[in-house]
């Protein structure tokens, strides 16, 4: 995965062209980058960047796989290592978040490939190298059924859910960086989901702003 804000004096050849597709790609769009752009702020010539990529699609798709790897690798582990449904969950938008706050140009690349035209960017569609994360979430609801540690719907129903309230404040955070993805909003979303937003005398939890400003 490429990590933004680093020395590069610290990167194989390789990552460099990662990190510099990355900015590039994330800003300017997949049709706006050029080869000739992207070997320039990497320093290196084209003949090195073949060596490592087949061509500007080769580099774009390996770029995007890898964000979402890191991603559903970390989706894993907590899966795997966490007891209870909420407490899988609260780790798991936790992670995105903080994903959203630390890797802004990967978000950006991100919903490129879900939103852009399809002629404008390599035939990588979302909805396909998102399906691991989906059924991911929904092995988790799935099991949060069977446990009785949920109810109200099906694991797919569950999972769509969920997903939207994650990713629209990805996607807010994207527009507006002024918004603040905090592991305390994290938290607060989950058992926003988990308890509703109905009235209680004690309610169990209490959304923090996650705006600069009241």
């Amino acid at each position: 995965m490429v990590i933004e804000n680093i020395d590069t004096s610290t990167l194989t050849t390789e990552e460099r062209l990662m990190r510099s597709a990355l900015r590039l790609f994330s800003e300017k769009g997949y049709e706006g980058t050029s080869i000739r752009e992207i070997i320039e702020e990497a320093g290196v010539t084209r003949p090195v960047l073949y060596y490592y990529f087949q061509n500007k699609e080769d580099l774009f798709r390996k770029l995007v796989e890898s964000i979402f790897k890191q991603l559903t690798d970390r989706m894993n582990y907590i899966k795997q290592n966490y007891s209870d449904t909420i407490g899988k969950l609260k780790a798991i938008i936790r992670a995105t978040f903080e994903m959203a706050e630390q890797e802004p140009q990967a978000v950006r690349l991100i919903l490129q490939v879900y939103f852009a035209p399809i002629k404008a960017s390599p035939p990588i569609r979302g909805s396909e190298i998102g399906k691991q994360r989906f059924k991911i979430i929904e092995s988790i609801m799935r099991e949060g059924l069977e446990k009785a540690e949920l109810s109200g719907g099906d694991a797919r129903a569950l999972t769509l859910a969920f997903l939207g309230i994650m990713d629209m404040h990805v996607m807010a955070k994207s527009d507006r960086p002024e918004l603040r993805l905090t592991p305390e909003l994290a938290e607060g979303i989950v058992d926003l989901f988990f308890y509703g937003a109905c009235y209680k005398p004690n309610p169990p939890f209490s959304l923090t702003n996650p705006f600069n400003y009241v």
